[in-house]
């Protein structure tokens, strides 16, 4: 009988991190002035800057933020302060097992929450109205605690706040400054900041998170109205919508190669071998897909890639004439359009299939011809699904679920473009919009007004001929009216 021996774990040394491009297969092991950690799993990865892992350090778990390259010791700082002002506020937190400084590595340890999840798993759960007013109580009553002890939190998004034995903890140091007093219109645009983070069909509980903090520090609200609260709130979701910019570099979500030739987005979380035979060549799998339309300046074809699934492509390239390539050549590719807005409508909660990937066709700054691969699922679109001579049963539901939808886009300043039935689908019996190269966000509430109407009057317009449907929309558009000339 032979022993079998566990093969040591391959280190990483600390030099060795600031080159690193993707993020290291674990498990591994990497040596700190605190101990040598051992790395279970990656949870993110900012190549020549921060890698934090899921660890055990001196026999404990932990999760460990190892700061690496120019800032190091200064985003160090940053995070202790951050956590110390968590403390001091009287904020639960993970308690901070070890930290060290030197000019190759400087880590943050903090205690790893067994059983935890994220609260942003939390949220997007099926919750009743009372449970989500809870949860909002208690996320006001932190940033109020917080506030009153010149903590502000700037990175305050679900994520970083995790639920641990019916308890929510803040994490994040980093994303923290602490002052000795904290401004009242510094301390309401964290606030608001907060809810923005949230889809815009949750602002019905505004009034909610505003009379909790209202309470606890009336110091900060009291030269400002909930209406004005309201206002900021969609101040800064505008401001938010920069992220979606992310889809255009590498990082974590997406993989991003451009050339003279290429433009290239691909969603990593989707990428196979068979997506990118694809895009290597798209050519060949529109023609031998389901071609649904052979316009002027686009194409659109439903192709099975070689492994089974099923994708929706859209070729953009003009075919009107010199002076309409030319100008088209210039400006942002459709393509390019669509998968921004694609992923602003995910960053709102509005359903629309997946992105999958965009590409351009370029020579130098020129785009000649571009893509856009989302995720298909065959689907009724809801003109089908409503112009029947007997409504389904679920009809109110699906009507309440779009009307939803409509009121998300309202609230956001979104203008579609072209709000015909049959570009929202009903996908697994939910509202997703599609086509949206003439999708618009704006920021001006008056010019979003004017624009507006047009939507909802081609809205309206879908069910002139089908009475049954038009009655049951009639409170939905009279909704989507209301408050558009104030």
């Amino acid at each position: 009988m032979t022993e079998t021996t566990n093969a040591p774990l391959p280190a990483i040394t600390a030099n060795s991190l600031p080159a690193l491009k993707e993020a290291p297969e674990t498990p591994f092991l990497l040596s700190t002035s605190s101990g040598e950690l051992t790395c279970e799993s990656v949870l993110r990865f900012l190549p020549g800057k921060r890698l934090v892992v899921k660890a055990e350090l001196n026999g404990r778990k932990v999760v460990t933020k190892c700061f690496y390259g120019e800032k190091a010791e200064r985003d160090l700082k940053r995070e202790l302060d951050g956590i110390n002002g968590f403390i001091n506020s009287g904020v639960n937190t993970p308690e901070l097992v070890a930290h060290c400084s030197n000019p190759e590595l400087s880590i943050a340890a903090t205690a790893c929450l067994e059983p935890v999840e994220s609260f942003e798993q939390v949220w997007h759960k099926e919750l009743s109205d009372e449970e989500r007013k809870r949860w909002l109580t208690e996320i006001a009553c932190i940033l109020a605690s917080m506030h009153k002890a010149g903590v502000c939190q700037h990175d305050i998004h679900l994520d970083n706040l995790l639920l641990h034995k019916d308890e929510l903890f803040l994490i994040d140091g980093g994303g923290a400054r602490v002052s000795k007093t904290l401004q009242p219109k510094d301390a309401l645009e964290n606030l608001a900041l907060f809810q923005a983070v949230l889809y815009p069909k949750y602002d019905k509980f505004i009034p909610d998170l505003w009379s909790t903090y209202d309470q606890k520090v009336p110091v900060f609200t009291q030269k400002f109205s909930l209406k004005n609260f309201s206002l900021l709130v969609q101040q800064k979701r505008k401001w938010r919508e920069r992220f979606v910019q992310k889809s255009l570099r590498n990082c974590t979500q997406f993989r991003v190669s451009k050339s003279w030739h290429e433009f290239l987005s691909v969603n990593k979380s989707e990428d196979s071998p068979e997506l990118q035979a694809l895009l290597a060549n798209p050519e060949p799998y529109i023609e031998a897909g389901t071609v649904l339309k052979r316009g002027k300046t686009n194409t659109v074809s439903i192709v099975t890639l070689d492994n089974g699934i099923q994708v929706f492509v859209k070729r953009y390239k003009s075919k009107k004439g010199f002076l309409h390539k030319y100008l088209r050549c210039l400006t942002r590719s459709r393509a390019r359009i669509s998968w921004l807005n694609g992923h602003l409508l995910d960053m709102l909660g509005v359903n629309t299939p997946t992105p999958l990937a965009m590409k351009e066709n370029r020579f130098g700054p020129i785009t000649t011809c571009s893509y856009i691969v989302t995720l298909f699922q065959p689907s009724p679109h809801l003109l089908e699904w409503f112009i029947q001579e007997t409504l389904p049963e679920n009809c109110k539901d699906v009507r309440d679920e779009v009307g939803d939808m409509l009121e998300s886009l309202k609230r956001a300043l979104i203008f579609h473009g072209d709000m015909k039935a049959t570009n929202i689908l009903l996908i697994n019996g939910k509202p997703s919009l599609i086509d949206l190269d003439a999708m618009k966000s704006y920021k001006d509430p008056k010019k979003f007004r004017k624009v507006h109407k047009q939507d909802v009057k081609r809205f309206a317009r879908n069910w002139e001929n089908t009475p049954k449907a038009a009655a049951l929309f009639e409170s939905i558009i009279r909704r989507l009216y209301s408050d558009l000339d104030t």
